[in-house]
């Protein structure tokens, strides 16, 4: 993959009185996948006992809630945590008093909790036993407003990705790839944050960030 550096900058926004500047690295279009199959099984299953006890533990709903960014009802609220190489999020949870017999803790794919947490346990396929995947119809891998996931397949989760890859604007078309993206929108929102910055300067960072990435997306913003 050939990268090209430099060059490209934009009018700074105004993060908590100061301007926030940033300068763009521009790719070839990544990949966006999922993880292996193994990976993905890992951090979406879990024991049933086990799985019940952590969406029930205080402690740990606390620290999902405290990673999503939560904005208005249509937006997307980011996940500010850590992240793996797809854009979603990752969340450690669980203790040795829920689980004594087993690790301290574990990661799950936070956007699986969240769904579980907001819906109800998923249910595994009768036929393959795998679980369905949870997509993202905004198409931003680290969006966790329930509003915008819904249940599917692989093969429907592939479709969409082909149906709107190119589509202008997309999320999908961000040269960064779907984890550059992500950390793109976390680090703004975090800094932001960090300087007191208001509501409306940390939206203007979000945005900013997001379209950087995007062909032709910053003329349209600045």
């Amino acid at each position: 993959m050939v990268a090209f550096r430099g060059g490209v900058t934009r009018r700074p926004v105004t993060v908590g009185g100061a301007p926030y500047r940033e300068v763009v690295t521009i790719q070839a279009p990544a990949v966006w996948r999922l993880p292996a199959v193994g990976e993905w099984e890992r951090l979406t299953r879990l024991p049933a006992d086990l799985l019940q006890a952590l969406l029930a533990d205080p402690e740990t709903v606390a620290r999902y809630n405290a990673k999503v960014y939560q904005r208005g009802a249509g937006q997307c609220w980011p996940w500010v945590g850590a992240l793996g190489s797809a854009g979603h999020g990752r969340l450690r949870c669980g203790t040795r008093a829920l689980e004594p017999e087993r690790p301290a803790s574990r990661v799950i794919a936070s956007h699986v909790f969240g769904w579980q947490l907001s819906r109800g346990i998923l249910a595994a396929d009768p036929v393959t036993g795998r679980l369905p995947l949870i997509c993202h119809r905004c198409d931003e891998p680290s969006c966790h407003n329930p509003a915008h996931w819904v249940c599917g397949t692989a093969a429907d989760n592939w479709a969409d990705y082909v149906a709107r890859r190119h589509a202008p604007g997309s999320p999908l078309t961000d040269t960064r790839g779907p984890r550059g993206r992500a950390v793109a929108i976390r680090s703004v929102i975090l800094a932001a944050l960090a300087e007191g910055a208001g509501a409306g300067e940390v939206e203007a960072a979000i945005e900013a960030a997001g379209a950087a990435g995007i062909p032709g997306a910053q003329g349209a913003l600045f």
